[in-house]
C-alpha cells in the first residue's frame, strides 16, 4: 500500500540496516549456555549485561522507596522534572565533575530526552541548518551519522585523526568543506571512543578545542561512556573541565543511562549546557520525546540510592575480567586489538580472514561470522575505519558468553 504514502513518508518503508536486523531477527534466539547453547552471540550491539540483576534488585528496592503522586502519572516539564534534573545535575557533579571543580552545574543546566540519539538530533538542529557539516574524529560512532542526518539534515564529515586528534587534520577538513561552499559548524565526538575504547589525554581534547574556538565552532562531547573506564591507568577528564571558562557555553555533553547504568531499554538521554538557549529550545524539541514521568522518578532515587556506587565499581570490574579475556581469545588466534581502557566494546583487526583488503571483503566476513558462527559483530568501514578488516565486539557478556564467543571464533577458517 506504498502508493497511499507521502513521499517523505515511503523513504520510512524500509529494512533496518542489517546490523540492527541481524539483532532484532535473533532476538528470540539468543545464546543461553543452558536453554539455547547455538543461539546468536550479539556482539553488534552496544548494551552491557554485566549487571543485569543487580540493576533490577536495585529498581525493586528504589521503586519502593519512590512516592508515588500525581507529579509521576501526569504531564510533566518536557526537558524533565525538576526533581529529575536536579538528580541528574548533582550526581554528575559529584561523580563526573567532581565537588571542588570549577564546573559547576545544576538543574538549569540539564535538559533530558527519549535516549541520547535525540539529544544529539536535538542539538544539530539548534545549531546547524541542513547542508551544515558537522567534522567527526575517525573512527568513529557509526550512529552518530543517522542522528544527526536523518532528521536534522546535518552532515558528518570523517577526520581520519587517530587518538591524538591531531589539530592540523581537523584543519585540513575545515579548509576542505570551505573549499567545497559547507559551513562547519561543529565537532561531534565520543569521550571515551567508541569503537576503539580509547580515554582520551587532556592535551588531545584540548586540540579539539583550540580548533573549535580558532574557527569559533560548537563541541558536542558525547559522555556516554564515562562511567566505564576499567583501566585504572586511565584518567578520565569530561571536555567540560578542559574548555576555558568564557567558551563553556559553546560546550555540550551529552550522556544517557543506556550505557554506565545499563538502561538501554528506559530510553533517558541527557543534554548538559551552559548555553540557555539550548535547554530552552531543547524543552521544546522534546514535546515530541520527553520521558515518562514515572521513569524520571524512579531514576531519581536510582541517581540518590547508597546502593549505586557499588555497583557501578561491580559493573567496571567485570568489564574488566570480560575485556581480557576476548583481548585474549583474539590474540591466541592471531587477530591483533587495539588497546581499549573503557567503554564495552574492543575494536579488532580481521584482516588475515579476508581474501582481498577490500571493504566488499569485509562484508563478506562479516556475513560469514554471522551465517556460520552465529555471532553479530559490526564491520570497521560502518565507523570511518581508516581500512578494511577491522570489526568492534562489545563484550560486556557474562564471563561463560565471552569464552564461547572465542571459543566458536577460534573455528574461523583462513
Amino acid at each position: 500500500m506504498l502508493q497511499y504514502l507521502s513521499e517523505r513518508g515511503k523513504k520510512w518503508v524500509r529494512t533496518l540496516p542489517p546490523l540492527v536486523k541481524a539483532h532484532f531477527d535473533n532476538f528470540y534466539n539468543m545464546y543461553d549456555k543452558k536453554t539455547n547453547p547455538n543461539g546468536l552471540i550479539n556482539m553488534g550491539t552496544a548494551e552491557s549485561h554485566l549487571v543485569n540483576k543487580e540493576v533490577c534488585d536495585l529498581l525493586k528496592v528504589v521503586g519502593n522507596r519512590m512516592e508515588l503522586t500525581g507529579l509521576n502519572i501526569h504531564y510533566n516539564k518536557f526537558e524533565g522534572s525538576e526533581e529529575f534534573r536536579d538528580a541528574i545535575a548533582k550526581y554528575w557533579q559529584k561523580v563526573i565533575f567532581g565537588e571542588d571543580s570549577e564546573v559547576v552545574i545544576t538543574k538549569n543546566n540539564v535538559a533530558t530526552c527519549a535516549g541520547c540519539t535525540v539529544a544529539l538530533e536535538s542539538l544539530a538542529t539548534l545549531l546547524a541548518e541542513p547542508g551544515d557539516v558537522f567534522l567527526i574524529p575517525a573512527p568513529y560512532y557509526s550512529g552518530f551519522i543517522d542522528d544527526i542526518n536523518e532528521r536534522a539534515g546535518v552532515e558528518a564529515v570523517g577526520v581520519p585523526c587517530g587518538v591524538d586528534l591531531a589539530r592540523e587534520l581537523f584543519e585540513e577538513a575545515w579548509e576542505e568543506q570551505t573549499k567545497l561552499g559547507k559551513r562547519v559548524r561543529a565537532v561531534l565526538f565520543a569521550s571515551p571512543n567508541n569503537p576503539i575504547g580509547t580515554v582520551y589525554k587532556p592535551e588531545a581534547v584540548k586540540n579539539v578545542i583550540d580548533f573549535a574556538m580558532a574557527h569559533n565552532l560548537d563541541i558536542i562531547s558525547d559522555e556516554i561512556y564515562a562511567q566505564t573506564v576499567f583501566d585504572p591507568d586511565a584518567k578520565y577528564v569530561s571536555t567540560l573541565k578542559l574548555v576555558p571558562a568564557e567558551y563553556r557555553h559553546r560546550v555540550h555533553v551529552t550522556s544517557s543511562f543506556a550505557k554506565d547504568f545499563v538502561l538501554s531499554g528506559f530510553r533517558t538521554g541527557i543534554c548538559i549546557s551552559f548555553n540557555p538557549a539550548i535547554i530552552q529550545g531543547m524543552g521544546s524539541i522534546t514535546y515530541y520525546s520527553s520521558v515518562s514521568s514515572h521513569t524520571q522518578g524512579l531514576l531519581t532515587e536510582m541517581l540518590k540510592a547508597p546502593e549505586l556506587p557499588e555497583i557501578m565499581q561491580l559493573s567496571r570490574d567485570r568489564l574488566r575480567t570480560a575485556y581480557h579475556i576476548i583481548e585474549k581469545g583474539l590474540n591466541d588466534i592471531g587477530i591483533k586489538t587495539m588497546k581499549a581502557e573503557a567503554g564495552i566494546f574492543i575494536f579488532a583487526d580481521f584482516s588475515p580472514y579476508m581474501d582481498k583488503l577490500e571493504f566488499e571483503a569485509e562484508h563478506t566476513l562479516w556475513e560469514k561470522i554471522y551465517n556460520d558462527l552465529m555471532i553479530n559483530v559490526s564491520p570497521g568501514q560502518l565507523f570511518g575505519a581508516d581500512r578494511p578488516g577491522m570489526f568492534r565486539l562489545c563484550y560486556a557478556f557474562e564471563e561463560e558468553t565471552v569464552k564461547e564467543a572465542c571459543r566458536r571464533l577460534a573455528t574461523l577458517k583462513k
